[in-house]
Order: C-alpha cells, then structure tokens, then sequence
C-alpha cells in the first residue's frame, strides 16, 4: 500500500512539473512576439537652418545721465533735472514720450576700504535710457540732442526690427529652413536606397535675432553732428523634421 502512495505522489510531481514547463514555453513565445519590430516602417530625422539677411527698421540709441554729490538728494534731483530737459528736447525733436524710456536707475555712495576701516565717499547716481527709432538714419541726430541735453554718456546704438518685420522675416526663416531640412532628407535617402514620402513630425526648435550693434567708439563726427552707420541684421530659424520614407 505504501507503494502505491509514493508512485502516485511521483506522478503527481511529474505532472506538476510538466505543466510548469508548458507554461513557460507559451509565456515565452508570446513575449518574442510581441516584441519582433516592424520592418515595414522606415523614417529620416534631419534638423536644419533658414537665414533672413535684411535691413534694419529700428535704432535703439542708449545714453546716460551721471551726477556726483555729497548726499542723495542732491544726486536725485540733478539725474530728475537733466532727464526732463533731455525728454523735452527729444519731444521737440519729434520723439514721443514713450520712445524714450528707463533702462537702468541706481544712486549709490561710494566706499573705500583702508587700514582704518571704510570711509564713505560721494554720493553717484546714473539714470539710463534707451530711445527707440523708427529712422535709422536719425540715430546719429539724436545722440546729439541727447548729448546736448543732459545726457553725459553714449553706451551705444542697436539696429534691430520692428516687431511686425521680426514676425514676417521668421515665418520666411521657417520656410527656408523646410527647404534646406527637405534637401538634406533627400540627400540621406538617396544614400540610404530610401525614398521620402511625407513629412512625419515637424519641431521649431530655435529663433535668432541679431540686431547689428554700434559701440561709442565706432561713432564719428561728421563736422558739427554725429554720423552712426547702420548694417544688416538676422534672423535664424531652426527646424526638426521626420519625414517617412520607403526603399527605393
């Protein structure tokens, strides 16, 4: 009788151990298909460039007003005088008011350090403006009313685009970039014995602009008044195509 237990207890395990088996073979099968690729599906990735030369539309023209003083007050109300008699000036000139605003504001007392401890100095105050311009050409001439006005300090002159012509030159910096992004896709298929079919996935990745600058030194007089000459400006666009793609 113990015999026959033991022998049914054997058989038992054997089946047990048997279906485990068939179990992870089917378990095993399904997850190799699941995971086979599709081969049928073929795609080139390709980033690349427009670029707009044009000229510019805007000046921004950055002068300064500087005062010294042995207290604040003093300081305040020479940078409060001498922007009013610029903003006048400017406003006579033909400027409106919001042309010409507020870049940098600061009022500070000096100190220096020595083998007895800080001694505190004058009191320096600067008061910065930015003018915007829609005549390039007028950017010299207003260096010159600011300058003759108030203004102690020329940082420099931008040229760079309104906002309308900024929007309209980077849509044509997109399209030109599609261009270039198709060419190289055409380029990698033909080396890959591919053919593109359609356009994918289309990602903006980037814009630039870069206005053309002019710094205080660059500048010059052209007999009584001052002559600033402007050059071109940029705008780059960037663009990330997937495009789908066939054997050829």
């Amino acid at each position: 009788m113990r015999q026959k237990t033991l022998l049914l207890a054997v058989l038992g395990s054997a089946l047990l151990v048997s279906a485990g088996v068939a179990g992870a073979l089917m378990l095993g099968s399904g997850s190799a298909s699941a995971s086979q690729p599709d081969r049928s599906q073929k795609s080139i990735s390709v980033s690349a460039d427009g670029e707009i030369e044009a000229t510019p539309d805007q000046a921004v023209v950055r002068v300064a007003i500087l005062a010294t003083g042995e207290d604040s007050t003093t300081v305040r109300e020479e940078l409060a005088t001498d922007a009013e008699s610029m903003r006048t000036a400017l406003e006579e000139y033909g400027l409106d008011s919001e042309d010409v605003r507020t870049a940098h504001y600061d009022i500070r007392q000096e100190r220096e350090r020595t083998p007895e401890g800080t001694e505190m100095g004058d009191y320096r105050g600067v008061h910065a403006f930015e003018i915007t311009l829609d005549d390039t050409d007028a950017a010299g001439e207003v260096v010159d009313v600011a300058v003759e006005n108030g203004a102690d300090q020329v940082n420099g002159v931008s040229f760079t685009l309104s906002d309308d012509t900024r929007e309209e030159l980077h849509n044509e910096a997109l399209t030109e970039a599609m261009s270039n992004a198709r060419d190289r896709a055409d380029t990698l298929a033909a080396a890959g014995d591919l053919s593109v079919t359609e356009v994918h996935t289309i990602v903006s990745t980037e814009t630039r602009y870069h206005d053309y600058r002019v710094e205080t030194a660059y500048a010059s007089a052209a007999g009584d008044s001052t002559s600033i000459e402007a050059g071109a400006v940029t705008v780059t666009a960037n663009v990330r195509v997937t495009y789908n793609a066939t054997t050829a």
